[in-house]
């Protein structure tokens, strides 16, 4: 079953667009994430919102456990602070 992260924290949208174009870098090939996609809160620009698309929950597990993946959630804390996380199990797609 497909499966969604979605993150969310405060900082600007570049320093967000910069950290996540180190982790692709860093992680290449390595990463189990099929696509992320970057959004800012028109109403609130400080906050991002970045959805990262798997597989399975069980690729994104494995995706979590790379050291790569771990230093970088580390840095990321460090640097801009708490991200809330909500883990989606995908029952459907509608395309309209």
């Amino acid at each position: 079953m497909k499966f969604i992260q979605v993150m969310e924290f405060n900082s600007t949208i570049e320093e967000a667009q910069k950290g996540l174009e180190e982790y692709i870098e860093v992680a290449g090939s390595k990463t189990t994430a099929r696509a992320v996609t970057l959004c800012v809160d028109r109403d609130n620009p400080e906050t991002i919102v970045q959805i990262v698309e798997f597989d399975s929950y069980e690729s994104a597990t494995q995706n979590n456990e790379l050291e790569e993946t771990q230093e970088a959630s580390s840095e990321h804390e460090e640097n801009i602070g708490e991200v809330n996380f909500r883990n989606l199990d995908v029952v459907g797609i509608y395309e309209l």
